[in-house]
């Protein structure tokens, strides 16, 4: 059994986190007076907003529907996460460094630093995919994205990229950064041959994939080149971040008007969203 996290570092993790940051990634929040702040509540539907939220004492209280909590609450229900998995995400936000009982297992604090390292990577990665884009070799995925009439401001938004036509762009990129080939083996953005891996990406546009809390898990990436002899679209396969069957992808620009309209629209393609 996974160990349990420290009781006065769930409260230092409570204490460090501001309540309003969270809650204004889900709620349109004005002011309610002195320390406190309204919106319409993400837990029932109503026209007049009736969700109070006071950052001075970290706690959330509907008065429509009688839903209360404090932040790390308020996340579990919004993110359908654990418990501790909330909290995980909260540490992680402010950079601070969880303790587990003693009574627990040794796996679950490696576990925690791998998924960590994993994250990192990914966000480095699309980091690096959009410098590309502006890149005079990223001219044919700019000339592609004009051509659905999307401008850069609508790609800086979805964090679109492209990879380079080369087989160890990324690799070196993230080798430099203190990747093993160990641990990018375990990202799902490599491919391997006889003589090691290489990048699975290569002269495609890219979409960075990511969860209801912005991170990135995982790309989808489309063909721009006729000589490319690869499918049209190519995802990053099943990883231990990307669960193909339980990501949606824009979910992270669309929550929040998600819980205010208490409906979606599910479209086919990356371009798709990206339109609506």
């Amino acid at each position: 059994m996974a160990g349990l996290i420290r009781r006065e570092d769930i409260d230092e993790v409570r204490q460090r986190t501001d309540i309003k940051d969270i809650v204004d990634g889900y709620v349109t929040l004005k002011s309610a007076g002195i320390g406190s702040f309204k919106g319409l509540c993400p837990f029932h539907d109503e026209r007049s907003p009736s969700f109070h939220v006071r950052p001075q004492v970290g706690t959330y209280h509907c008065f429509g529907c009688g839903e209360s909590g404090d932040v790390i609450s308020f996340l579990q229900k919004m993110d359908h996460s654990t418990f501790t998995e909330t909290v995980e995400k909260l540490a992680h936000r402010i950079n601070y460094t969880l303790r587990y009982e003693d009574g627990g297992t040794g796996p679950r604090r490696e576990e925690v630093g791998r998924r960590q390292r994993l994250l990192d990577a990914h966000k480095i990665a699309a980091e690096f995919f959009r410098e590309q884009l502006l890149t005079p070799a990223g001219a044919a995925g700019r000339q592609f994205l004009a051509g659905r009439g999307f401008d850069q401001a609508a790609a800086d938004q979805f964090g679109v990229g492209f990879a380079p036509q080369g087989w160890d762009g990324l690799l070196k990129h993230l080798a430099g950064r203190g990747f093993s080939q160990d641990e990018l083996r375990l990202t799902g953005m490599f491919s391997e041959g006889s003589r090691g891996i290489y990048d699975r990406f290569r002269g495609r546009l890219i979409w960075p994939i990511r969860d209801i809390a912005g991170d990135t898990i995982g790309f989808g990436a489309r063909k721009l080149f006729d000589e490319d002899q690869g499918p049209k679209y190519l995802n990053t396969p099943e990883t231990t971040l990307y669960k193909k069957s339980q990501v949606l992808y824009g979910i992270d620009l669309a929550k929040r008007e998600i819980a205010r309209g208490r409906q979606l629209v599910v479209v086919e393609g990356y371009t798709d969203v990206m339109a609506c």
